[in-house]
């Protein structure tokens, strides 16, 4: 994790603005849910993760920019923290730095904004911001096209023109510790087109948005389900 001091000059917070009601309802279920295995405690009298998340949120918001192709959105985000915020985070950093990147990727599906790159969000530290403030900065960082097949737990495979393989056994690529899911159960590959997905003939099999499939073309608003768990892709 990145606890680094801020040597940038502070950024001034900028005024609301509409987002999405279901988006932050759906963005607040999850951190709700995080906070339940375990950021609870730590956070019940300070700064709450669903804060931090709707402030990136906002900032995305008002940094959009309208291209060509339609809407699109930063995807780097960088939040600073005050080091006794920052210390009450020990522990939880990857869980939160999930929490907070999938919240940018679920907000920009529910809006259609496109990315120029892959999706980051790092926390730093600032000696001179108080207990419960913080800053937050996004940006657009451009990148190679690298498509990725996301996990539902924050696990993240970049996806290639050899297939990804996705199994139950410690060979495959992608391994899903769950006795419905086949030894090698389907495999996800990059075409001209965008990312496809095909079942290997899996005794369960795999389903995409509720529905068995098998194989389909892929897009980031569909949901994988195999055994129990869940994927969905990234593009940038």
């Amino acid at each position: 994790m990145l606890w680094w001091p801020n040597d940038e000059p502070k950024v001034q917070s900028l005024p609301d603005t509409v987002s999405g009601v279901m988006a932050l309802k759906n963005l607040e279920s999850r951190l709700e849910r995080l906070f339940e295995r375990g950021l609870a405690k730590p956070f019940r009298a300070s700064l709450q993760p669903v804060e931090i998340a709707q402030r990136i949120v906002r900032e995305v918001d008002l940094a959009r920019r309208v291209t060509a192709q339609g809407l699109v959105a930063p995807n780097a985000t960088r939040v600073w923290l005050s080091p006794e915020d920052a210390d009450r985070f020990n522990g939880f950093q990857k869980a939160l730095l999930n929490e907070l990147t999938e919240s940018v990727r679920q907000h920009a599906l529910d809006e259609n904004y496109d990315f120029v790159g892959p999706v980051t969000c790092e926390l730093f530290v600032d000696e001179s911001l108080a207990a419960g403030d913080f800053e937050v900065k996004v940006g657009f960082v451009g990148g190679e096209s690298q498509p990725r097949l996301l996990g539902r737990d924050g696990s993240s495979y970049p996806i290639g023109a050899t297939p990804l393989s996705i199994g139950r056994t410690g060979d495959c690529d992608v391994t899903v510790a769950d006795p419905n899911v086949s030894r090698r159960h389907a495999e996800v590959w990059r075409t001209p087109e965008g990312v496809a997905i095909r079942d290997l003939n899996s005794t369960n099999g795999t389903f995409v948005n509720g529905h068995r499939v098998a194989a389909v073309s892929l897009t980031p608003r569909d949901e994988i389900a195999i055994g129990d768990m869940r994927f969905r892709i990234e593009l940038a």
